[in-house]
């Protein structure tokens, strides 16, 4: 039996940005197949090129060189009117932020019903299909609100029903599960594989999340730009049981990627001996002698702390009394923060955890005094937040908190040295104060040689890194972090997150931690647990002496 023809073919795909002398290269010649009515994921570490395929197979960014057809559709000869019919006919594409699928103005319905509308679809039928939409992904019953009244978690699975409501024959998502709890990726994702076996529609998923890898028919891997490795499933429909093999590609041109974990089990390095078998090939490492080379993320830097460290305090970073935050809409109350009384203990690494929707980053919002509460009250080192003056406000947010927000919040037309320079700026250090600490926090996150790119040639890992440098720029007394390894691969996350832990070690700094991620509950000191708003919990978990006499968390 003849297989069917490839619904998306990259041939040979280049892409190259150039700013001024500068070429980066995204893509390096990759070639892929996805055949109609498949799901894949296409993983790999930040940089690698996976959401520059993913902009190119959309119809959003234009290849440099090479070929690319998607359901007969010819992306690099298409004219602009047909680039906008196939964006909007034949692709549905929800982002790393999924504010990008979410007008702010408008509820939920009608963001679903919005792309329903621009293509003529009756009234009755948009109406009727956005529910439907919504209720598979567990929003009916948040269809009137808009898109600031949903937790980052809600939003997300909006902007699927967004990128849904034309039924595509092709769905690209980029990180999806970027800002989602476990427990709503499992169903955002379990919704995906309906609609591809109900629908036959193509996914192509970019992800980092092993939940979504197990769940798709592919998993091919991208490292520097081009398809090194692939695991293909097959599902026995008899017994139920998946089997999977895992395949090195090998391209036109007879060019293959050895893994990454075989390389430096070996230390390989420069040059390999091939010898040629009956029945295949045998590759051998130049050396032996170098020392195992860990697997992972390029490493990061300890953090570097030249000031005085923050002496202990007896009383607590931050005091909460009686505190709520009501919204509301319409008639409805939404308490999106109940009667909540904590202290929070100075120089420690505190993480506040709890599923999409309960409460996480309000309450962070209301320490940081960016929003206020209904009723109640906040004190940051024994000052009320209420009783500070405008000016008191603005000084208290410039110099003594750093944040780290769920989407990065980077200013495109600035380079990474510039962005992470703002906050200098605006307390008016001096020229040699400020490039000394930024070259010092670009080194901490591993981004030293990224310093004059702009925050769009950046992957969505990489941009995470320069805000939490910028987070870091001011030696703040107290950092507030929201999901800050939502968007990072498990190796940078983990890296980033014991960078947070050197932080609270070497400072004495209190930084406070809103994720969903359980490697940070590994490393944090005290660990709070919201439910609809309440607290749940409070875990200090026990702490041990190191080898060297400092304390350590007991993981």
């Amino acid at each position: 039996m003849t297989p069917p023809s490839p619904f998306v073919m990259c041939d040979n795909l280049v892409k190259i940005y150039k700013v001024v002398d500068l070429e980066v290269v995204a893509l390096q010649g990759l070639d892929l197949e996805v055949a109609p009515g498949e799901m894949i994921a296409l993983v790999g570490p930040s940089g690698a090129g996976k959401s520059t395929l993913l902009n190119v197979i959309g119809g959003l960014d234009i290849p440099s060189a090479g070929s690319v057809q998607v359901a007969g559709w010819d992306l690099l000869q298409m004219k602009p009117r047909d680039r906008i019919r196939y964006k909007q006919k034949v692709v549905g594409f929800a982002w790393q932020q999924p504010s990008r699928n979410l007008l702010p103005y408008l509820n939920t319905r009608e963001n679903v019903e919005l792309p329903m509308m621009l293509s003529k679809v009756p009234g009755n039928q948009k109406k009727k299909r956005a529910m439907n939409l919504l209720d598979v992904v567990g929003l009916a019953d948040r269809a009137n609100f808009r898109p600031d009244q949903l937790s980052g978690g809600q939003q997300q699975r909006a902007a699927l029903a967004v990128a849904l409501a034309n039924n595509p024959p092709l769905f690209l998502g980029d990180e999806l599960t970027g800002q989602i709890d476990s427990h709503s990726a499992s169903q955002v994702y379990q919704a995906l594989r309906q609609i591809n076996e109900a629908f036959n529609t193509t996914i192509i998923l970019v992800t980092h999340d092993a939940l979504v890898s197990s769940l798709v028919d592919r998993v091919v891997a991208i490292r520097d730009g081009r398809t090194s490795t692939e695991i293909r499933r097959k599902r026995d429909k008899s017994s139920g049981d998946i089997h999977e093999e895992e395949w090195i590609i090998l391209d036109q041109v007879g060019r293959l990627q050895l893994p990454k974990p075989y390389i430096e089990k070996l230390s390989m390095q420069d040059r390999v001996k091939v010898r040629l078998e009956q029945d295949h090939v045998q590759i051998w490492p130049q050396s032996k002698v170098r020392d195992f080379i860990r697997l992972g993320a390029p490493e990061i830097t300890k953090f570097s702390y030249r000031g005085k460290k923050i002496a202990p305090s007896d009383g607590a970073a931050v005091t909460i009394g009686d505190l709520w935050r009501t919204f509301k809409l319409g008639s409805e109350q939404i308490h999106a923060v109940r009667d909540i009384s904590l202290n929070i203990p100075s120089g420690k690494m505190v993480l506040i955890k709890g599923r999409s929707g309960s409460g996480k980053t309000t309450l962070l919002n209301l320490i940081a005094g960016l929003d206020e509460p209904t009723k109640g009250s906040i004190k940051i080192t024994g000052r009320s937040i209420a009783k500070l003056t405008p000016a008191d406000k603005v000084a208290l947010h410039r110099r003594e908190i750093g944040f780290i927000y769920q989407t990065f919040g980077l200013l495109p037309f600035l380079s990474v040295k510039e962005n992470v320079e703002i906050p200098l700026r605006l307390i008016h250090a001096s020229r040699n104060h400020r490039n000394t600490r930024v070259t010092e926090v670009l080194a901490l996150v591993g981004l030293s040689k990224r310093a004059k790119h702009r925050t769009y040639e950046l992957s969505g890992g990489e941009q995470q890194r320069v805000a939490i440098a910028r987070a870091l720029v001011n030696r703040p007394s107290l950092i507030l972090a929201d999901e800050p390894t939502g968007q990072l691969d498990s190796a940078t996350g983990a890296s980033i997150i014991q960078l947070l832990r050197d932080i609270v070690t070497y400072t004495g700094v209190t930084v406070i931690v809103a994720s969903h991620d359980a490697n940070v509950a590994k490393v944090a000191d005290v660990v709070y647990e919201l439910k609809d708003g309440q607290l749940r919990t409070n875990n200090q978990p026990p702490l041990q002496p190191d080898f060297a006499g400092n304390v350590m968390v007991n993981s």
